[in-house]
């Protein structure tokens, strides 16, 4: 259990930088202001946990419970800003969902 505020960062599910990877950087200020502050792809978490993930995909980086969870709401936002995923990255995700079915 989190006692103190401290230790807790709202973060986005579809990191701002992996985002700008995958297609962000071509999108207008408005839509990349609208994407950060997406209540979708906002969520409070240990900030520890926040550090561990940095900038990564869930292809690298996954929480250590909720995964399922997490990654349909990654897939979600991605889809919802027609991010760009690789084919490696889609193929990985689309895997990985059917296996939580």
């Amino acid at each position: 259990m989190i006692q103190n505020a401290a230790e807790v960062d709202i973060d986005h599910v579809v990191p701002l930088n992996w985002a700008w990877d995958h297609g962000a950087s071509s999108w207008p200020r408005q839509k990349r202001e609208k994407f950060a502050n997406d209540p979708v792809n906002l969520i409070p978490v240990e900030a520890s946990l926040n550090r561990s993930k940095g900038a990564r995909g869930p292809k690298n980086w996954l929480p250590p419970s909720g995964k399922c969870a997490y990654v349909a709401r990654f897939y979600r936002v991605t889809k919802t800003y027609q991010l760009q995923l690789s084919a490696a990255e889609a193929m990985w995700i689309r895997d990985f969902l059917q296996q939580c079915r």
